[in-house]
């Protein structure tokens, strides 16, 4: 069965008006972020800057810079007309996004000196470890990718997991990994990056079996 562009306008609209009744504060960016990673935006479907700023009640302008910054985190991709296609958040795709994290941090590990090392491995906090190796990243593209991965993905699982104990576990093995040889290190991270795939899987799965519900 093929859908008129006003047909699948209709369900733009109400996917929008739930989100605006879910996500009662934040950005524009901020809202489709959630909705996309969440899978409350199906993947696949195809938007406009038009669409989005009138079922958002928004202007065109933060449309505009909320689609521009998804597109540089890898969850919508443009296409001609100024239309956006949210992209297809598979379990490869989530494996990759916590395997790419890992073998950023690895790498710029490997410049540490043991002083760094040790402070690193006293951070109480994912947010407070990730972010002393980001601003140790030479690279300002790589940098900003790692604030990426870290900032939005790591930051939606830890916001909506239901497993924290378990992310918390492996956390506090990979700080310990720091002191042993980089292979250690790299099983550290393994089993960490594992356990957030996973999870984010997981929290996918959960959300979507809830709305259809």
């Amino acid at each position: 069965m093929r859908f008129t562009r006003t047909a699948i306008m209709d369900t733009i609209l109400l996917i929008m008006l739930e989100l605006r009744k879910k996500y009662k504060s934040g950005s524009a960016l901020e809202i489709l972020q959630e909705a996309i990673l969440s899978g409350d935006v199906p993947e696949g479907i195809i938007l406009t800057q038009n669409e989005l700023a009138l079922s958002l009640g928004i202007s065109r302008m933060p449309v505009r810079e909320a689609l521009i910054a998804l597109e540089y985190q890898g969850l919508i991709e443009r296409l001609p007309s100024q239309h956006v296609k949210v992209v297809r958040i598979d379990e490869e795709f989530i494996r990759s996004i916590f395997s790419d994290m890992g073998l950023i941090e690895i790498e710029t590990l490997k410049s540490f000196t043991n002083e760094k090392i040790i402070m690193l491995s006293k951070c109480d906090t994912q947010a407070d470890f990730h972010a002393a190796i980001t601003k140790n990243i030479k690279s300002p593209f790589r940098r900003r990718m790692l604030e990426t991965l870290t900032g939005i993905y790591l930051s939606f699982v830890l916001a909506n997991s239901g497993n924290l104990e378990k992310i918390n576990e492996v956390f506090r093995d990979l700080r310990a990994s720091l002191r042993c040889d980089f292979e250690v290190i790299r099983a550290g991270y393994a089993v960490y990056d594992e356990v957030l795939a996973s999870e984010l899987i997981q929290i996918r799965k959960g959300k979507i079996l809830h709305a259809q519900s």
